[in-house]
């Protein structure tokens, strides 16, 4: 890792913009915040780095706004390339966690996932100076790999929603399922998601599964009950068949 810190212009007001900015301060970078799309103050042009963390729909336009600069320019998004940015020297600083605002992480174990046809070296030494965990990896694969946390992180938590809704129904609360969550992603540590799927769709227990999509009685949740069943238990088939 090496010792330099940079001058560091920061775009962005959400979650991702919150932690980088306390990660990089903490390692002593200098970090000048300006906002996102509605910044009142105008965006310096002598910075060695420009941080992009704002909405996906807005990466182009904000790139835009900061012009031709000498340094380097980076957007944070997993599913957006890194030819949007107009300038010569640019990249894509990624990273694969969940940022809530007022939650802390240590960005030292989140991975940071980086790409630029610019000034990689100074690309790399910063994302090292966040995290240990960094890896080169471009657009297209990026885009699967953001694809895939959506499927691991984003409908997971929406699962968790739906669970919350039917158990408190119930005077049932929510509480009661977090010894089966901890477990749940403890297992896949030391097993693969395929050796740890567990359930009635595994073993295609059509009385039990019925049981259950007849105490649905929303149509959608019915549909992705049998849904899901489906997939698990052709995973399943073609696990074997393998």
């Amino acid at each position: 890792m090496g010792t330099h810190t940079y001058r560091t212009v920061l775009l962005g007001r959400g979650n991702v913009a919150s932690h980088l900015k306390e990660a990089l301060s903490e390692t002593g970078h200098q970090v000048i915040p300006v906002g996102g799309r509605d910044r009142t103050q105008p965006i310096p042009t002598d910075a060695d780095l420009y941080i992009i963390a704002v909405t996906d729909s807005a990466i182009a336009s904000v790139a835009a706004e900061i012009g031709d600069v000498k340094g380097l320019v980076v957007h944070t998004a997993g599913s957006v390339p890194m030819s949007v940015l107009p300038q010569q020297n640019r990249g894509v600083l990624y990273p694969l966690q969940t940022f809530t605002k007022g939650r802390p992480v240590d960005m030292q174990e989140v991975p940071l996932f980086i790409e630029s046809d610019g000034d990689l070296p100074l690309l790399r030494e910063v994302a090292y100076h966040i995290s240990q965990h960094v890896t080169e990896m471009d657009s297209q694969r990026r885009c699967y790999l953001h694809l895939a946390a959506v499927f691991c992180c984003n409908f997971t938590n929406h699962m968790y929603r739906l669970t919350e809704k039917m158990l408190s129904q119930h005077d049932i609360p929510f509480s009661v399922m977090l010894p089966l969550i901890d477990e749940t992603a403890r297992k896949v540590h030391s097993l693969s998601p395929a050796q740890a799927q567990t359930g009635p769709a595994v073993r295609w227990n059509h009385e039990v599964m019925q049981a259950q999509i007849n105490l649905l009685e929303r149509e959608d949740l019915r549909q992705l009950y049998q849904i899901i069943s489906q997939s698990i238990h052709l995973d399943k088939l073609q696990s074997q068949e393998g």
